[in-house]
């Protein structure tokens, strides 16, 4: 009450101030007048550089519009920068770039800027600044204040994007110089909505004051700006970052792919992605493996699926590393094996051609090549379409290809003397027999038996989208198992993993629940991959390096060479809690950066513990003669001490800090930490389906918990998976708990015994 009474008066007093100041050039003006005087106002003198028109005509060209990707590749945000060196250095927010993202610097009306480096950057004081290429265009820097602080009263413009508007311009004055969060700040009597974060306040001279950062969050028409002193001592303090470095959406990784012929390849949790047009012929790109390829006899095989069917993409081999290669591949409904003996349509050889029921389009297939001599032998989904012997090339690398710009994606890439196919056993053949049972031979049916149908108009559509009913709920049906056999071997590994969780390391638990949401993950491929990053590490080290040196090297590893650091900009973002997106995309929670430093420290033979305190996962060290120490990991591996400890527990529970917040957490409890805040992000976004295979995993984890067995019951119910609700229902009544209300679960099993019976009399 008392701040809201203390703002109110501040703005009254504001507005006093003002009436003041134009009471006094009223007075002066009226005086001159009957002296015969002549005294300018500002803004009457219509071809004064100083007027409002010409002022915004003038600091227009030096505005610039940025735009940040999400972490999924859409647009983030809209926000706004402005130029301060000709050379090419723009600022702005740091909240506006997003740390991490890929990022578009737009000059009004649509020049864009290539964006080269971050080449300064401070999160709390929220200030960037970025360099871009700014080729044969001449760009103009704005004057910066000399001033540590603007006066207050100022009449100032403020310039920016507000909710996408881009190029707007609106006008207010300073009205009052404020602390808050213990910094200093412009307040300003402007309306400010985003997208003007990041664009200049400035007074009518055209002298930038300030940086707009905020609109205030109790009161309309006013916003806050930075002073420009703290923008000129970052100027001071430069650290460049190249872009491609800045930005953490992992490419291909070149220890094990090698690009040719361009496009964009792009690897995220086990899945190639290819998108953009290839300059090799046909719109050709290439990405081979590193892999060494056994002499003679082998096999390669790879999962692929097409965005459009239309396209082509798939598998190469016998490559030269140039333009000479074999090609086996999906291509305009088909599937096709080609000879590419060089650069141009002279040099290509379409081997074969062939349309097969075994491709099964708009989703994944299985393709894989035969190599034994000359003879080629090429599978879809475990059966042979083509088979040939052809003497064009005889040895090479193999890899990837897509053509005519396709947009594919790829995954279970295996190249081996002999690789083990996925056959179907003969009692899995009898079930899927079983299910595919009921079919409609609709394509058989002549207009004289439709015209037979159409005497009872009525009845007829009814019975008919009662079957097509029947055979929508069926296909969904089958989706579900389909996603539930996929799920199945992840919650048996993490069974597995449960059984021995007390040695077992956190990198597989928290594989094996990323597993969870992409089930084509390579938990190999990131357990390698974080061998490698504690392997770097150890290089750097001296022998006899003490445990300070260690902790030092992975700091300066995970934070400073490498960009780890704590999602704040998106935070309940699942990839957050996806150990292998942490890994590829350098940002997470506070648990998941915890579990990479944990893992790291734990291959340099640190001792570091999980604790879970209230709203904020840390890590402890203890020191061989028992000393701790916290660390924040999401702050860049801040020291923390008892003091900072009850300040977090306050703030997030308004109590004092107990034994029970600093008790080290087990790998099961931190597993299933990481599980809850998955099932938090799903639940934000209503996704039902992905909130079940959560819980799927939590019943894995504690296969004796009542609670977890009915919340996965519940949602198994939900997304219309009945029998096996049931099961979970019928496991809660065969072990009663005074947790649970008994009645209720018998009475929820009775009404879906109920709605079973009635579909059965249905369909």
């Amino acid at each position: 009450m008392t701040n809201t009474l203390h703002f109110a008066y501040s703005l009254w007093l504001v507005a006093y101030r003002l009436w003041l100041v134009a009471y006094r050039l009223w007075l002066v003006s009226a005086i001159a007048t009957g002296l015969g005087l002549s005294v300018p106002i500002l803004g009457e003198d219509a071809k004064s550089d100083r007027s409002t028109e010409a002022l915004v005509s003038r600091i227009g060209p030096s505005i610039v519009t940025i735009r940040a990707s999400d972490r999924d590749g859409e647009e983030h945000g809209l926000g706004t920068g402005f130029v301060v060196d000709a050379s090419g250095l723009i600022a702005t927010n740091f909240h506006v770039i997003s740390e991490g993202r890929p990022l578009k610097v737009e000059l009004w009306p649509s020049k864009v800027l290539k964006v080269l480096a971050v080449e300064a950057s401070n999160r709390s004081d929220d200030l960037a600044i970025l360099r871009v290429d700014r080729g044969d265009h001449e760009l103009v820097p704005l004057q910066l204040s000399e001033e540590t602080i603007v006066a207050q009263g100022v009449p100032v413009l403020a310039f920016g994007n507000p909710l996408g508007l881009r190029h707007s311009v609106v006008q207010g004055i300073v009205s009052a110089i404020r602390e808050i969060e213990k910094k200093e700040l412009i307040q300003v009597a402007i309306p400010i909505e985003p997208g003007n974060s990041g664009g200049p306040l400035v007074d009518m001279e055209g002298t930038v004051h300030g940086i707009i950062n905020m609109k205030s969050a109790v009161a309309k028409n006013v916003g806050f700006a930075i002073p420009i002193a703290r923008l000129k001592m970052l100027m001071q303090s430069t650290n460049p970052i190249a872009i491609d470095r800045w930005v953490r959406m992992l490419t291909i990784d070149p220890k094990h792919w090698k690009v040719l012929h361009g496009a964009t390849w792009q690897e995220r949790s086990g899945v190639i992605n290819v998108t953009g047009q290839g300059n090799g012929f046909g719109g050709r790109a290439l990405c081979l493996n590193h892999q060494s390829v056994p002499a003679n006899e082998f096999e390669v095989a790879v999962d692929v699926k097409l965005a459009d069917e239309s396209g082509a993409a798939g598998l190469v081999f016998h490559s030269d590393g140039g333009d000479r290669h074999y090609g086996f591949y999906p291509s305009n409904h088909k599937l096709r094996l080609t000879c590419f003996k060089g650069p141009n349509v002279l040099n290509w050889e379409i081997i074969q051609d062939v349309a097969s029921k075994h491709y099964v389009e708009g989703d994944w297939n299985r393709l894989k090549v035969q190599i034994t001599g000359d003879r080629i032998r090429c599978f879809a989904n475990n059966t042979l379409v083509i088979e040939t012997t052809h003497s064009g090339l005889s040895k090479g690398e193999v890899g990837l290809a897509a053509f005519r710009g396709t947009e594919a994606e790829f995954r279970r890439f295996r190249v081996a003397s002999e690789l083990s196919d996925d056959q179907i056993d003969s009692s899995t053949r009898k079930l899927l027999d079983r299910l595919a049972q009921q079919k409609l031979e609709v394509d058989s049916l002549d207009q004289s038996a439709i015209s037979k149908l159409a005497r009872q108009p009525e009845s007829a559509s009814r019975e008919l989208n009662r079957l097509a009913d029947q055979l929508n709920r069926r296909a969904s049906g089958l989706k579900r198992i389909a996603e539930d056999v996929q799920l199945r071997p992840i919650l048996e590994q993490l069974t597995k993993w449960r059984e021995t969780a007390e040695s077992a390391d956190l990198l597989i638990g928290s594989l094996w629940v990323a597993a969870i949401a992409h089930p084509e993950l390579d938990i190999h491929r990131y357990v390698e991959r974080v061998d490698q990053m504690g392997e770097e590490i150890r290089k750097s080290l001296p022998e006899d390096a003490t445990d300070e040196q260690k902790m030092q090297a992975i700091n300066r590893f995970m934070f400073d060479e490498n960009g780890f650091h704590g999602g704040e900009d998106e935070f309940y973002h699942q990839a957050n809690n996806q150990i292998d997106r942490v890994i590829d995309e350098r940002e997470g929670m506070p648990i998941t950066l915890c579990v990479v430093y944990m893992e790291l420290g734990r291959r340099l033979g640190l001792s570091l513990e999980g604790i879970g305190l209230p709203g904020r996962f840390v890590v402890r060290y203890r020191s061989p003669d028992q000393k701790s120490q916290l660390i924040d990991v999401f702050e860049k591996a801040e020291r923390l001490n008892e003091t900072d400890v009850a300040m977090m527990v306050m703030m997030k529970l308004q109590r004092l800090a107990t034994e029970e917040d600093m008790r080290t957490q087990s790998p099961i409890e931190i597993i299933t930490r990481i599980l809850q805040n998955l099932l938090g992000s799903a639940q934000r976004v209503r996704d039902t389906d992905a909130m079940l295979r959560y819980a799927e995993g939590f019943v894995a984890l504690h296969p004796e918990s009542e609670e977890y067995r009915l919340q996965r019951g519940l949602l198994r119910y939900q997304t219309d998976r009945l029998g096996v609700a049931v099961q979970d229902l019928d496991w809660l009544i065969e072990h009663p708990s005074e947790a649970i209300d008994l009645e209720r679960i018998v009475q929820l099993r009775n009404q879906i015994e109920e709605e079973l019976q009635e579909r059965a009399r249905l369909f």
